[in-house]
């Protein structure tokens, strides 16, 4: 039986290197019940096939193995290993140019001919690549089974550590990451279901393996995060810093009962984060500059008088920053809000967002911003490094998911 899935809440996705944050929210109005208890039952995918768009309007095309070039399921040449084609544009259609040859058609497939592997531009993949026009734009799409992409996802998100101490970790990551993609396929758009950054989750591919991590998806095969025997809301992020985040401060408006804020460990599970304590120093100028690209400024005639920090949720994060500002015209003041702060406020080289919204801050007499923090990310979720550390101190996966989601449930789908 079909069931179909219905968001919500857009999905929400910031960069936090090394490690990535996403959520989405999803129900059903089907009555019946999806999943079975993942101890009785055996699975088999709801859907054997995930599309996940490696990049747009490519024009040219390298191929790593011998491949079959394939529209509307006729074989239409093989490209060998080394050789290239051209891709344009053709109205609606697409024009392929190998060699000597040209083929024309709404959409082709390359397929590996003998290797389960297809490698193109120098990257490895299963499954195989589709290539498409949709609007005058050339998509090339990675068709792969739900588990095959996991594979290239894991490692790209968590660090494989030493042995096989970071192991329970990974399955309970895998387990979370299926749960996000399972709801991207219900929730696809048109032609794909997911991007391969940290607009969805990071996806390298073939090259970004590795055996430990391959196993942790394997043993988990299937198996899912649920609430109420529905697919459950996943967020994650890189160091919580002693406490997560409730939902409701940083993505959705209402409560969400598995995500509240909790307390992670008398002694932080995440202490060992090489992110749980940070320091930044950014130029009062530079900082200015900020406040101006984002339009809270008229000008960027100003220097700071103060900073205040007019309230924090119960994590430590901050709710309200006041910036008292001066100028011409005398003493005025913005607020920054939430994970808002970040944004703006940026890390000392402005390549990316501040590593969270837990610090304290302040104007040196030197006329620098110097802001000592703790943590890495929104906080709402799984903390990676959290998971890690009691992977590290012998807890399982399903113990390290009760923590981070309490009330959820581990279920597989059903056949």
């Amino acid at each position: 039986m079909l069931i179909q899935f219905y968001s919500h809440l857009k999905n929400h996705s910031l960069k936090f290197l090394p490690f990535f944050s996403f959520v989405i929210l999803l129900s059903s109005c089907a009555p019946s019940k999806r999943f079975t208890e993942y101890k009785e039952t055996s699975i088999k995918d709801y859907k054997n096939e995930i599309r996940v768009l490696l990049g747009d309007s490519p024009t040219e095309i390298k191929t790593g193995s011998d491949v079959y070039l394939i529209s509307q399921n006729e074989k239409l040449a093989i490209i060998k290993s080394g050789n290239k084609i051209s891709i344009e544009p053709l109205y609606q259609d697409l024009l392929i140019k190998l060699g000597s040859k040209n083929f024309n058609g709404k959409d082709f497939n390359l397929e590996p001919v003998s290797d389960s592997l297809i490698k193109v531009n120098n990257k490895r993949y299963r499954g195989k690549i589709k290539l498409m026009n949709v609007d005058g734009k050339i998509k090339q799409i990675n068709q792969l089974s739900l588990e095959d992409y996991l594979k290239g996802v894991m490692t790209k998100e968590m660090p494989v550590g030493k042995g096989n101490e970071n192991f329970e970790a990974f399955k309970a990551f895998a387990i979370a990451a299926r749960t996000y993609a399972l709801n991207k396929i219900f929730n696809s758009r048109t032609y794909y279901d997911l991007l391969p950054d940290v607009n969805d989750q990071v996806y390298g591919g073939v090259d970004a393996e590795h055996p430990i991590s391959n196993k942790a998806v394997d043993e988990t095969k299937g198996l899912i995060l649920t609430f109420k025997d529905e697919p459950a809301i996943i967020f994650y992020h890189s160091t919580c810093a002693g406490f997560t985040e409730n939902a409701k401060n940083v993505f959705t408006k209402d409560e969400i009962e598995y995500l509240k804020s909790i307390k992670d460990g008398e002694t932080p599970y995440c202490s060992i984060s090489p992110n749980f304590n940070w320091k930044e120093v950014i130029p009062e100028k530079t900082l200015i500059k900020r406040l101006f690209d984002a339009k809270l400024l008229k000008s960027e005639n100003y220097s700071i008088e103060k900073f205040n920090i007019k309230s924090r949720f119960s994590s430590g994060r901050i709710n309200e920053l006041e910036i008292i500002l001066k100028s011409v015209d005398g003493l005025s003041s913005v607020s920054i809000f939430g994970n808002q702060i970040r944004s703006i406020i940026k890390n000392q080289s402005g390549n990316g967002i501040l590593k969270s919204n837990n610090f304290i801050i302040e104007l040196t007499p030197e006329k620098n911003v110097e802001i000592i923090g703790k943590g890495y990310g929104h906080g709402v979720g799984l903390c990676q490094w959290g998971a890690i550390a009691q992977s590290r101190s012998g807890k399982s996966y399903q113990e390290i998911l009760s923590h981070y989601f309490p009330g959820t449930e581990i279920k597989k789908l059903n056949d």
